[in-house]
């Protein structure tokens, strides 16, 4: 049904309702002809409802109020002239005239609307004569004005229920437009951020500056297990309530249609855990909500800023899963070519910036693995490279990386400002490593004992430039190699 229709109904129905009890009275005290009431009875009192009733009984949207408000003003003005323009009823058939036009379509339908009356008066005048006697009883005139009134009223408070309509449906609007907003900045962290961690922190940070009253957690957990895999937290929690929240946390159950109370402290305000849909490989992802209650009218917007939420953290997984799958190898779980050509053009770009960035670079060939594999079987060579893999990534350091770099040689690339790390680096290598006796299985079944050898070269930026230290190193390698076979007759 129209909307303007349905505002104007009420207003009509009253004031002509009241308009029609003056009139009737004045017809009354004027000894007018009869059937002036049942031309007002069928004005005033049917023509309000039938004009509603159309416009909602038929089956377009455009509405037929404004021709009907147009038709108002003529027919006002012909009662104008047939009360013989009675003081305030007329006066009250014009102001009715001129508030519902101008409120309802501007000045363009009031000018509409005023042709419409002057067409009025004029047809009046033909149909009745002009004759002025603007003198009523008082109580017509009370009547008249309670009439003006009343429709005033009507239409004000009519339209003030359309302001206040437009004000919420404004502020859902604004609401939606912040929730929408929101979730595509919860959407584009995965593109802006390399790691979980930096995109937890600042999905928190976007969450908490929608609601400033809350404070946010998330962590991944196996549902299997009672540890917590990955946690982060909005700043404004203490070490001692985080410390209390994973306890908490690693606690909750997998599955949590409706949320979960978690108590932290002794507090009046709510936490609550909710489990975010997405399934991230074998972990589930839980979000914490502490502080104020949400009403009731937000929590449809967090449902949907958890969705959100979740996709972008499942993509992001997904992508350092996958980019985890094309930087390592295969069989040993370390670091490939690619990955170790990445690192050097880093390590050389930082050398370019500050020249007191040297890095230093070793290559490490295992030998014998070519009569392992033919003798023994590829199972027992792939056994030895994943044991070696395993023996030197024990000895690294923590900020050392170590590569594959083919079938049989490993790289080390060390951070290392005068190259004295990596030479403590390879006797460590030389005592843990080299020379280990390991158990191999066979292709036959069988467990066969060796001891690891390598050949082993070393360079450094501080001594040949930046972009020749993995060629020298390798160099260097393959010189150590030609020595130790010199030095076995058995190899000869």
């Amino acid at each position: 049904m129209p909307r303007l229709t349905r505002i104007n109904y009420m207003p009509r129905v009253l004031g002509f309702s009241a308009i029609f009890v003056a009139i009737s009275w004045l017809i009354y005290v004027r000894d007018w002809s009869a059937g002036l009431y049942l031309l007002a009875a069928v004005y005033f009192l049917l023509y309000p409802h039938s004009v509603y009733w159309f416009d909602r009984l038929r089956e377009s949207h455009k509405g037929i109020e404004i021709p009907a408000m147009l038709f108002d003003a003529f027919m006002l003005s012909l009662w104008t002239v047939a009360i013989e323009f009675s003081g305030w009823v007329s006066f009250t058939l014009l102001a009715a005239v001129v508030l519902n036009n101008t409120m309802t379509g501007g000045i363009s339908q009031f000018i509409r609307a005023a042709a419409c009356y002057g067409l009025g008066l004029l047809v009046g005048a033909l149909l009745f004569g002009i004759k002025w006697s603007p003198e009523a009883p008082l109580g017509i005139e009370i009547i008249t004005m309670i009439a003006l009134q009343v429709y005033i009223f009507g239409v004000a408070w009519v339209f003030s229920i359309q302001n206040q309509r437009l004000f919420r449906t404004k502020t859902d609007a604004e609401k939606k437009n912040v929730i929408f907003s929101t979730m595509l900045k919860l959407s584009d962290l995965g593109d802006q951020f390399e790691t979980l961690e930096l995109l937890a922190d600042e999905a928190l940070k976007v969450l908490q500056g929608l609601y400033p009253n809350q404070s946010f957690g998330f962590v991944l957990k196996d549902p299997e297990e009672s540890t917590l895999h990955f946690s982060a937290y909005t700043s404004d929690l203490d070490e001692e309530q985080r410390a209390l929240l994973c306890y908490q946390l690693s606690r909750v159950c997998e599955y949590l249609p409706k949320g979960q109370f978690v108590n932290i402290a002794d507090q009046g305000d709510d936490s609550h855990v909710f489990p975010l849909k997405q399934r991230f490989d074998r972990f589930q992802g839980l979000l914490l909500i502490h502080g104020q209650t949400l009403p009731k009218e937000e929590r449809q917007s967090m449902r949907l800023l958890l969705k959100q939420l979740s996709t972008t953290i499942a993509n992001k997984l997904l992508s350092l899963e996958l980019k985890s799958a094309a930087e390592r190898d295969a069989l040993t779980g370390i670091y490939n070519r690619g990955r170790l050509e990445q690192e050097i053009a880093a390590a050389q770009a930082r050398l370019r910036d500050n020249e007191n960035a040297h890095f230093s670079v070793i290559v490490i060939d295992l030998i014998g693995l070519k009569q392992i594999n033919d003798q023994y079987g590829h199972m027992a060579g792939d056994q030895l490279i994943c044991r070696v893999a395993d023996a030197l990534r024990t000895t690294c350091r923590e900020h050392d990386r170590l590569f594959r770099f083919g079938g049989d040689e490993f790289v080390i690339l060390c951070s290392d400002e005068s190259g004295q790390g990596a030479k403590a680096l390879i006797k460590r290598i030389d005592h843990n490593v080299k020379g280990q006796a390991v158990s191999l299985p066979t292709d036959q079944g069988e467990a066969i004992d060796v001891h690891i050898e390598f050949s082993i070269g070393l360079a450094g930026s501080d001594q040949v430039p930046s972009e020749e230290v993995l060629k020298r190193a390798d160099e260097r390698m393959y010189e150590d190699k030609k020595r130790w076979y010199a030095e076995r007759d058995r190899y000869r």
